[in-house]
């Protein structure tokens, strides 16, 4: 019997085999889905003190999943100097001066800025060292572009960190000047390695971030996310503060965890834990290895097999050459270990190709691997995905911040770009997300941008590249479904049907019936984490959710 109830609604199974024009209510018992069907069947499911809720029309749907995101670093960065939306160099050294006397930080602590986009100021320049050091030369200061992959330091951050112009670090780069002096901006390899030299937070502050980034993402009706936590500490910190917020009840989404092995030895070191994918329970499990191949498009580091079109001579940067690229995946496939690919540029996404065709070709283990990103692929590149069941983790919302720049980038090969439909079409197995904190975690917007490819006011009229729209459905299940195949979930979760997991979202209009345009006005009126509202939009009286005992009319 069941002790919450959704009636009167439109209900999306997601499905296959649904009749899903029948299904108007779901009864949840415990954090499990008991039965669907029309109201007459499931009001008779009742239970005292069964949670009621009448729809009203409105629209039932599994709980969204993001595929790849980064929820720690989210939760953090709550906590951090915010440049998003910055417009000039003058304007992000007033936006972190501010933020040093809003808060009162002492002398000595380390400023962390995330979010700006040099391509927003009127000199497309990233911001150098002296930028950093007009916002303070008694603190220690960190700022990153909005991708992640490029940052800048300050004076004083450099001294500390003990990096100079002689430091060198594979798959990365310290800029220097004609001079030969180092500039302040750091890429890829070397800016994970710099951050590595900042003093992480202790486990409260984690779980605090955790929380915090929970309670952001669940306002979304997101319920389970991939993540890559690491750089927010050690991972045996990352993995006790979600294990005891699993065991305090305060853990509202559900983690697939995405672990960090960059060389043989680092992942040599994680295989010694006894950890493989799929470890856990399900609200914490430990997910894929994460391989970082490759930079950005925006930031000109994106892997390229030929020429920026914009920059000759610069193809991008390659954190691995093939040969260290397959050692690192076969030792991982060997041993059990799901392993996801950072790759945006055509030459990155060959090399994950690449690897993960002779991974499978020397140990025939299904790990569902998978490209993350994704963003550029030709055909051939897309076929041979599908021969091999490569997975690739799409996000919609990059199509409106790199359109600007793909055909500047890439020249004619833009076309090859945010190719969804012909993946899907192509067999390809696939799940979206946003990557956040890079693009928002809302997934109406994700599938808003997937299906119109627009943002309906600087994009092309119809779409960019409209042949490579998604329908509303496919949109859908890729955050719902999709997620689940990719973490050998999809017997357990991204469904309403009985014996799934009770995640859920209450969306304010149907989702299928809406006109494309108009979805992104669509609104998330709950969130439900196994039976639990972790999330309402509204009050009681306004959802229409009541107490009710049995037989209630």
């Amino acid at each position: 019997m069941a002790d919450l109830i959704f009636y009167n609604g439109i209900i999306h199974t997601m499905a296959e085999d649904a009749a899903e024009t029948k299904v108007s209510a779901a009864a949840v018992s415990g954090n499990l889905i008991e039965a669907v069907g029309g109201d007459e069947e499931i009001l008779k499911l009742a239970e005292e003190q069964c949670r009621m809720v009448d729809l009203r029309g409105k629209c039932l749907v599994p709980g969204f999943q993001d595929s790849h995101c980064h929820l720690l670093l989210t939760g953090l960065g709550f906590r951090n100097l915010d440049l998003r939306g910055v417009r000039s160099a003058e304007e992000l050294i007033e936006a972190g001066r501010a933020y040093i006397r809003e808060h009162r930080i002492p002398e000595g602590t380390w400023i962390l800025g995330e979010g700006f986009d040099h391509n927003l100021f009127p000199d497309p320049v990233l911001p150098d060292i002296r930028v950093a050091d007009a916002i303070s030369t008694c603190h220690p200061i960190l700022i990153q572009r909005v991708c992640g992959h490029v940052g800048t330091a300050n004076t004083m951050a450099f001294s500390m960190a003990g990096f100079d112009a002689h430091t060198r670090f594979p798959g990365g780069v310290i800029d220097l000047d004609e001079r030969g002096e180092i500039t302040g901006v750091l890429r890829e390899a070397a800016l994970d390695q710099f951050k590595m030299r900042i003093p992480k937070p202790d486990i409260p502050t984690l779980k605090e971030a955790i929380t915090d980034a929970a309670r952001h993402v669940n306002q979304y009706g997101v319920t389970s996310v991939h993540t890559d936590d690491l750089e927010g500490g050690s991972l045996e910190n990352i993995i006790r503060a979600y294990r005891e917020l699993e065991r305090e009840g305060r853990l509202n989404v559900r983690i697939w965890e995405e672990v960090q092995a960059a060389r043989p030895e680092v992942l040599q070191a994680f295989l010694d834990r006894g950890l493989r994918t799929g470890d856990g329970s399900d609200s914490f499990k430990i997910g894929n290895i994460k391989l970082i191949l490759d930079g950005s498009l925006g930031a000109r580091t994106a892997g390229l097999r030929a020429d920026y079109s914009d920059d000759p001579g610069n193809r991008g940067i390659f954190v691995y050459t093939q040969p260290e690229l397959d050692e690192v995946v076969l030792a991982a496939h060997k041993a059990g270990m799901q392993v996801a690919c950072h790759a945006i540029g055509d030459g990155a996404v060959a090399q994950s190709v690449a690897a993960f065709e002779k991974a499978y070709r020397l140990d025939g283990k299904d790990l569902r691997n998978r490209v993350v990103h994704c963003q550029f692929a030709d055909e051939e590149l897309i076929r041979r995905m599908a021969k091999s069941r490569i997975g690739a983790d799409i996000q919609p919302g990059f199509v409106i911040s790199d359109y600007p720049l793909a055909a500047s980038r890439m020249g004619e090969r833009e076309k090859w770009g945010y190719r969804w439909k012909s993946l899907l079409e192509a067999g390809v197995p696939m799940g979206a997300g946003s990557d956040g904190p890079v693009e928002s975690y809302n997934p109406i917007l994700g599938i808003y941008h997937g299906v119109n490819r627009t943002d309906g006011e600087t994009l092309p009229e119809g779409g960019w590249h409209p042949e490579e729209k998604l329908t509303v459905r496919e949109a859908l299940y890729l955050y719902t479904g999709g997620g689940s195949y990719l973490s050998f979930e999809e017997d357990r979760k991204g469904q309403i049907r009985s014996g799934f997991l009770a995640d859920l979202a209450v969306l304010s209009e149907d989702i299928l019936g809406v006109p494309p345009e108009r979805i992104r006005d669509i609104k998330v009126e709950m969130t439900v984490l196994g039976g639990k509202v972790v999330y309402e939009r509204a009050s009681e009286k306004d959802c229409g959710i009541r107490k009710a005992v049995k037989g209630d009319e």
